[in-house]
């Protein structure tokens, strides 16, 4: 029997390397200044111009501004009915669309959800066109690493490097990853359910309003403050109190500062009976994570963030950008606070804090957290009129 000379079979094995890493699609990604949220640019179709968007484990449906789609002249061809975080609601559709995910590649026969994304817009660092996650996490075996801000596609069963990892299986529930979870209150009770892995949620862990009723989890948990929460159709009131832990597979994640937070939803997903909850980007952004659809598992790995503290909660106050982005107004101030005692509300313009102005709402938040700090805030108030209002900041929790 005649064998292959070496050379050929390095040649193969090069080639068969080469081959692999053309079947990878390369995306990198912008990680906003709270490590919460993550941001892709994606080409349009005529390669000239391209769109931002929201990367979300969460979004089961593409959605894309109404006003960029006028912008690319693109007009819905039906509408239809889609249940989110906020309940149902009807939405316009474009059908049969091309996601460009590079120059060479795109995802064909899109369907894609218009809907007016500014009041999502105005609570972020960054203006984004769209919303995605599904799309993709369908198509492509999907890596997020981010120590290189990269997320790489792959076609499914054509990766194989999982070492370090932790294997997590998964089922689906309305197209989004459903997995178990673990939460240990102070008082040392535990509690376990499924939850929705959901990258586009901004905190560590929600709890749907009927566990928390069935549980009784209010009354449970001694110190709580009421925050409102917003999506893309309405503004929702939800509790937050400190907890001992949350076990994740093999990974506990204990810290004085790791919060819960409590819906009352009576509609949309917050509100399902059949799920515990949501688990956020608080908990899953600490990991480099692996999705594959196909198989119905999800692999995670401590990245920098896993050791990072959990934030105290500390600022009495929301911000948010104005519709043009020129101005950052105040959407909601906690009562029982001295901020709000001394005269704050929702829809003052904040001119300066610690007389600084600023334009990034991530510089005024990181100024709001100095626990027991002064602080200054001049605005203008409803009827127009400049103020300035003094107080120290406490820890809330």
């Amino acid at each position: 029997m005649k064998t292959k000379p070496k050379k050929v079979h390095l040649l193969l094995a090069l080639l068969s390397v080469i081959c692999l890493y053309a079947q990878q699609i390369n995306l990198p990604f912008k990680l906003s200044k709270d490590n919460r949220s993550i941001f892709i640019k994606l080409p349009v179709e005529n390669q000239k111009d391209s769109l931002l968007f929201f990367f979300d484990t969460g979004a089961g449906t593409t959605l894309l501004d109404k006003k960029i789609a006028q912008k690319l002249n693109l007009k819905a061809k039906y509408k239809t009915e889609i249940r989110g975080a906020g309940g149902k609601k009807l939405y316009d559709v474009l059908t049969n669309q091309k996601i460009f995910l590079d120059r060479s590649h795109y995802i064909d026969s899109t369907n894609i959800v218009l809907d007016d994304l500014s009041r999502l817009n105005a609570l972020f660092e960054q203006k984004f066109d769209g919303i995605i996650g599904a799309s993709i996490l369908k198509k492509y075996l999907t890596k997020i690493d981010f120590e290189t801000h990269t997320i790489s596609l792959y076609k499914f069963d054509n990766f194989s490097d999982y070492t370090g990892y932790q294997k997590l299986p998964f089922e689906f529930y309305s197209g989004i990853p459903k997995l178990p979870i673990t939460f240990e209150l102070k008082n040392k009770e535990k509690f376990s359910g499924d939850i929705l892995f959901d990258s586009g949620a901004g905190l560590s862990l929600l709890v749907n309003s009927p566990y928390k009723e069935k549980n009784k989890l209010l009354n449970k948990i001694d110190e709580k403050i009421t925050l409102i929460s917003n999506n893309l159709s309405n503004k929702t009131n939800y509790e937050k109190g400190l907890i001992k832990s949350i076990t994740l597979g093999n990974t506990r994640f204990e810290n004085k500062n790791l919060d819960i937070s409590l819906a009352s939803d009576k509609e949309g997903v917050s509100s399902a009976e059949d799920i515990l909850g949501i688990l956020g980007s608080e908990i899953i952004y600490r990991f480099n994570i692996i999705l594959d659809y196909k198989n119905k598992n999800i692999y995670l790995k401590p990245n920098y963030l896993f050791h990072e503290n959990f934030e105290e909660l500390v600022s009495p106050i929301s911000l948010k950008y104005s519709d043009d982005r020129k101005e950052i107004i105040i959407s909601n101030v906690l009562q029982n606070t001295d901020a709000y005692k001394k005269g704050l509300r929702e829809g003052q313009r904040i001119i300066s804090i610690n007389n600084i102005q600023n334009k990034d709402i991530h510089f005024y938040s990181q100024v709001l957290k100095r626990k027991n700090k002064k602080i200054l805030i001049k605005y203008i108030d409803n009827d127009n009129k400049v103020k300035s209002v003094k107080f120290k900041l406490k820890k809330l929790l």
